[in-house]
C-alpha cells in the first residue's frame, strides 16, 4: 500500500439529531492506522467537508478512518475503510444519539475532555465514563465553592433561626421626631430582620414564607411578598452574598423558622465580562479535574501506546505509567492556580 499525500480524498456528510441539522458541530476525523486526527466544523446547516490529504502523514489505501462528534449530551460515530478502487470520496452522515446512562453536563463538554486526553475517542474511553467524570468534577466544584456555575432552582430550603444564625450587626434606623428605634437586625430578642440563604448568588426568589406555628404545633407557613415600590414584606439586600432583609412579618426565633424557593448560581448566557471570565476558569478547571480522574483510574494501553520504557543510546521514551504520572504532575499547578482564580473573584473556596 502506498501513502498518497497531496491527493484529495473527500469525506463529507451531515450532522443531525432527531432529523434536525446540528449547526457548527465539531467533527473529528481519526486515521486509526496512524493515530493522526483532524477537526472540521460543520456549517450552519450541519454539513461538513474534509480532504483527507490534509491530515498529518496523508492516508493510504486500506486505512481505517473514524468520523465522530460529541455535541452536548449526544454522540455519533462512523468508521470505514478507504478503498481507492471504488472512489476518492465517501459520505459519512452522523446521526446523533443520547449518550447512554447520563444526564446533561454543564461546565464543559465531553469533547473538551477527549481533546485534553490527546484527542481520544469513544473507542478508547466511553462517552458515558467521560460524562460521569465531568459530573463528579462539577459536584466537587459546587461543594467546594458553595455555589453553582449554572442557574439552579432550590426548592423549599428550610432554615432554623437561632443565636448562631442571627445577623447581630447594629443596623439601626431612628425617626427624626422621637429618635425612637424603627428597625434593627435583632428585633425584641424573639424575631430577626436579616437572614441568609445557603447558596449564592441569588438570581431570583420564587417564594418566601415564615412559620407562624407555635413551638409544639404543626407547621403553619405564611407566604410573604417581595418589596416592589413602597409595599412588600422583604427585599433582596445583597444578591451576591445571599442576604435578605425583612421589612414586616419578621421570622420568629426557633426551629423551621422560614423557608424559601429561589434560583441561585450564575447565568451561563451572561454578557457580563466578569461572569464570562469566571465561567471560563470553571470550564478549564472542570476539564482538568475530569481528565485527572480518567487518567488516574485508567492508565492502560488504551491511553498510552506502551507500558514499557524504551532506551536507545541517550534517547529514552517513557511508557504509559510514567507518562500518566508526568501528566498529572504537570497539571497540578494549573489546577491550584484555577482554584485561586475562583477565590480571587470573591468566591470562598472551602
Amino acid at each position: 500500500m502506498i501513502k498518497l499525500p497531496g491527493i484529495p480524498y473527500l469525506i463529507y456528510g451531515a450532522v443531525t439529531e432527531g432529523g434536525a441539522a446540528v449547526p457548527t458541530a465539531r467533527v473529528k476525523i481519526r486515521n486509526e492506522t496512524t493515530n493522526q486526527t483532524a477537526t472540521v466544523t460543520a456549517d450552519s446547516g450541519g454539513l461538513y467537508l474534509y480532504s483527507l490529504d490534509n491530515i498529518t502523514g496523508g492516508y493510504t489505501d486500506g486505512d481505517q478512518i473514524t468520523v465522530y462528534t460529541i455535541y452536548s449530551n449526544f454522540e455519533g460515530t462512523e468508521t470505514f475503510t478507504i478503498d481507492l478502487s471504488t472512489a476518492y470520496f465517501t459520505e459519512q452522515d452522523l446521526a446523533l444519539t443520547v449518550i447512554a446512562d447520563s444526564t446533561t453536563v454543564y461546565y464543559c463538554t465531553v469533547q473538551d475532555v477527549y481533546d485534553e486526553l490527546d484527542a481520544k475517542t469513544a473507542s478508547d474511553i466511553s462517552a458515558t465514563r467521560i460524562v460521569n467524570a465531568i459530573q463528579r468534577a462539577e459536584g466537587l466544584i459546587d461543594v467546594t465553592t458553595g455555589t453553582f456555575f449554572k442557574e439552579e432552582t432550590i426548592t423549599d430550603e428550610v432554615h432554623t433561626a437561632d443565636r448562631y444564625s442571627l445577623d447581630l450587626a447594629p443596623d439601626q434606623l431612628d425617626s427624626v421626631a422621637s429618635m425612637s428605634t424603627l428597625r434593627r437586625d435583632s428585633w425584641g430578642g424573639a424575631t430577626l430582620n436579616r437572614v441568609k440563604t445557603k447558596y449564592k448568588p441569588i438570581v431570583s426568589i420564587s417564594s418566601l414564607s415564615v412559620n407562624q406555628a407555635g413551638y409544639n404545633s404543626a407547621d403553619s407557613w405564611s407566604a410573604l411578598t417581595e418589596q416592589t415600590g413602597s409595599s412588600g414584606d422583604f427585599y433582596l439586600e445583597d444578591s451576591d452574598a445571599g442576604v435578605i432583609d425583612f421589612i414586616t412579618n419578621f421570622p420568629r426565633i426557633g426551629k423551621r423558622s422560614w423557608k424559601i424557593t429561589y434560583v441561585a448560581g450564575y447565568d451561563r448566557d451572561s454578557t457580563d465580562r466578569t461572569v464570562i471570565s469566571l465561567l471560563r476558569v470553571v470550564e478549564r478547571l472542570t476539564i482538568l479535574l475530569a481528565s485527572k480522574a480518567i487518567i488516574t483510574t485508567k492508565t492502560t494501553g488504551a491511553l498510552f501506546d506502551s507500558t514499557r520504557d524504551i532506551k536507545i543510546g541517550e534517547i529514552e521514551l517513557k511508557g504509559g505509567a510514567m507518562s500518566s504520572s508526568q501528566y498529572l504532575t504537570s497539571i497540578t499547578p494549573e489546577i491550584q492556580g484555577l482554584w485561586k482564580e475562583i477565590g480571587d473573584n470573591g468566591i470562598e473556596v472551602i
